[in-house]
């Protein structure tokens, strides 16, 4: 939210935290580690990671047979 453009003592109040010390810690989470942690954990991203790997082994058994 935060980078989205929402006040930081706007997501304090949502949040409930009586210190803005407290909602700074959570503001420190990026977007970056949020979608790493998202393409490791979610059931469709592993599926396309497997799929890409899938997709690479038949090309190189491909390759090797032809």
């Amino acid at each position: 939210m935060l980078e989205g453009g929402a006040d930081i003592r706007f997501i304090q109040a949502l949040l409930g935290h009586e210190s803005l010390e407290t909602t700074q810690i959570y503001a420190k989470v990026s977007i970056g580690k949020l979608a790493e942690i998202h393409a490791a954990t979610h059931p469709a991203a592993r599926l396309a990671s497997a799929t890409a790997v899938a997709t690479a082994l038949r090309e190189a058994l491909s390759a090797a047979e032809g």
